[in-house]
């Protein structure tokens, strides 16, 4: 599938009016999280950015079936996200076209009603640390798309992460977030000994997730 800029699926986003889930590719994920089992390891999941809910309610209906967690870490303020593309196009532009003038913290909290294993943390993600006691079988990264945000939600995951657990980052090698690549690139030569495979997950329009599988 070819890889279209950010001002070109802007402009989808405003004529379709699509659900922001969709350009994720949840169902892959989710498929990846079944073929390996990692609900029959022990731990929760964690999502880094959840914009409107959509992909959190997915997590947390697979969770569910197997009495776990799905932590949710997002500040819910779309226009802090000032990250520009190449393309020329903010994160938080993208984010409000979607809103389309309404409060994402009430749109999440719809879309996520029902849900009593949904744990939100409505925080910036630099902030939030978890106890060493918390695991997790599954983390997501899809936040704040520039480096720093980036290596942060990794280093808040990662030693949490178990044995054999899986963490993915969502835009990987996608054009107009060079700064989630060359984050993503830094960190598995950092952590090169602690990854035993890594597997690229294709959303809509060509944007991949990466998943790295810890040893």
């Amino acid at each position: 599938m070819p890889v279209i800029s950010l001002k070109r699926i802007f402009r989808k986003i405003l004529a379709l009016k699509a659900p922001p889930d969709e350009f994720v590719g949840y169902e892959r994920l989710i498929a990846f999280i079944r073929e390996r089992a990692l609900p029959a390891l022990e731990g929760d999941i964690v999502e880094v950015g959840a914009y409107m809910g959509g992909g959190t309610v997915k997590l947390a209906k697979l969770a569910k079936k197997y009495g776990k967690k799905v932590y949710v870490i997002d500040i819910f303020e779309p226009g802090l996200d000032q990250t520009v593309s190449k393309s020329g196009v903010t994160a938080c532009d993208v984010y409000q076209a979607f809103l389309g003038g309404r409060s994402m913290f009430e749109v999440y909290q719809e879309a996520t009603r029902g849900f009593d294993n949904i744990i939100t943390i409505r925080q910036d993600s630099r902030e939030v640390k978890f106890g060493e006691e918390q695991k997790f079988i599954f983390g997501f990264i899809d936040g704040c798309h520039q480096r720093a945000y980036v290596e942060n939600d990794f280093h808040l995951i990662w030693p949490n992460l178990v044995s054999g657990g899986v963490l993915g980052v969502h835009d990987y090698k996608y054009d107009d977030w060079p700064e989630v690549t060359e984050a993503v690139d830094g960190l598995l030569d950092e952590h090169k000994n602690e990854i035993s495979e890594t597997h690229e997950i294709e959303g809509s329009y060509g944007i991949s997730s990466i998943l790295l599988v810890k040893k």
